[in-house]
């Protein structure tokens, strides 16, 4: 497959993701304050991340007027090296100013998840980006706008089983009185 279009490809997937973090906000039960906290969170980083990916998909676009062949992809994986962290060290901030940890039992396996990728992803780009063992090449750049889109999805699978679950959990209404 031809880079640009699996990056457009990716884009649209990321732009369905936005959407059904919108539809799932609307659709959206009241709950506890924590369950509603928890699924606030996981709607705003289905947003964030798919927002980063749309930009990511798109930007070697842009770089394709200021560099040539394979410096997109060096360009471009430098960029993704120094921005994920950002985006992944955001998710812990907001655990923790919402929930007092930046590591919480409902989420440990997904977060040492998470971050074990991201330390992987992160590796496969700075390599990328310096060339050290290979080429310059389109997979890695690809690795690094997959990952925050895995996370996205993941975030929206979260919402709907957690849905699923507290709806589960709450009592019906007397609807006879």
């Amino acid at each position: 497959m031809d880079p640009n279009e699996a990056l457009l490809a990716i884009a649209e997937i990321s732009i369905a993701t936005i959407g059904f973090a919108g539809i799932m906000s609307a659709l959206r039960p009241s709950a506890s304050d924590s369950a509603d906290a928890m699924h606030r969170l996981r709607l705003r980083l289905m947003v964030e991340a798919s927002a980063s990916v749309m930009i990511f998909a798109f930007l070697p676009f842009i770089l394709s007027g200021l560099v040539d062949g394979d410096r997109i992809w060096i360009l471009g994986s430098g960029i993704l090296a120094i921005t994920s962290p950002l985006l992944v060290s955001s998710i812990y901030v907001r655990q923790r100013q919402l929930f007092g940890s930046s590591l919480i039992r409902e989420t440990l396996l997904f977060d040492t998840f998470v971050v074990a990728s991201a330390v992987l992803v992160e590796i496969a780009l700075i390599t990328n980006c310096f060339s050290a063992f290979f080429d310059p090449r389109f997979a890695a750049y690809l690795l690094g706008v997959l990952f925050p889109l895995g996370v996205a999805v993941a975030m929206f699978i979260r919402a709907i089983f957690s849905a699923d679950a507290h709806d589960r959990q709450v009592p019906p209404s007397n609807l006879g009185s």
